[in-house]
């Protein structure tokens, strides 16, 4: 029992230390930059973390000639249970539940970027703000930052979205789609319409001139999902939404 209870301080202490990095990181990125948008992914999967998820998150960005969309999305699979709550996919749904809410005429509004991440117990926000100045006056920008190389079902997702480009931080050899020799096994259709859309990926590191990013952001936004990928692998090999009573939870929707 002490040796668990002290294995648990640990790791309280180090979510804190890369929270604490992450608010420093957001706090002196500059604006606009990959590094910003992954200082907010990074803040992201640590809140992702706290809900005993995969620490992964993504940021779906949307620009105009005057506002900035930010979709901002974490790991949600277990704490929702939610098969489908990947980080990639709660940043797409959190945006076109806005996008939709408007076209519906509802009543849907996207929070202000105050520069704090503040999720909450939701999955996905919408965060706006001005433009990145120079932008061409016409025509709408996309683009997508993964703090964990994206999966299969994301990617189709991503493609499907008719996103310009991703920016991905860290490999994920066992489950990821996008490094090129992975992406190549994807069924032709997904690989034919990403080439016919002109789909971009960018791996980050300090040395790429497409996406740079402080090594030191790098290295926090892999340990993100490493430190939690053992245990919650554990708890989705149990299942995710057929887990648990089943049987009572389907007596009391019938009844």
């Amino acid at each position: 029992m002490a040796i668990a209870g002290n294995s648990q301080h640990h790791q309280s202490s180090a979510e804190l230390g890369t929270a604490d990095f992450a608010a420093a990181a957001l706090a002196s990125a500059e604006p606009y930059s990959d590094a910003e948008y992954f200082a907010m992914t990074l803040a992201a999967a640590m809140q992702a973390q706290t809900a005993g998820d995969y620490g992964i998150a993504s940021a779906l960005v949307i620009r105009s000639h005057d506002t900035e969309l930010i979709g901002l999305g974490r790991n949600a699979v277990l704490s929702t249970r939610d098969p489908l709550g990947h980080a990639e996919v709660n940043a797409i749904r959190a945006v076109q539940s806005a996008l939709a809410s408007q076209r519906a005429g509802r009543a849907h509004h996207a929070r202000p970027w105050t520069g704090e991440v503040a999720l909450g117990a939701a999955a996905g926000v919408v965060f706006f703000r001005p433009a990145r100045p120079g932008l061409p006056g016409r025509g709408i920008e996309s683009l997508l930052y993964a703090s964990l190389e994206p999966c299969p079902m994301c990617t189709v997702a991503i493609i499907s979205s008719r996103i310009d480009r991703v920016v991905v931080a860290a490999l994920d050899e066992q489950g990821g789609a996008l490094a090129p020799e992975r992406f190549a096994r994807l069924p032709l259709a997904w690989s034919s319409l990403a080439s016919q859309q002109g789909f971009v990926v960018d791996f980050a590191s300090k040395e790429s001139a497409a996406a740079p990013i402080p090594a030191k952001l790098a290295v926090r936004l892999s340990e993100a999902f490493s430190s939690t990928k053992d245990a919650r692998d554990a708890e989705v090999s149990q299942g995710v939404l057929l887990n648990g009573n089943i049987e009572a939870a389907i007596a009391q929707l019938v009844t």
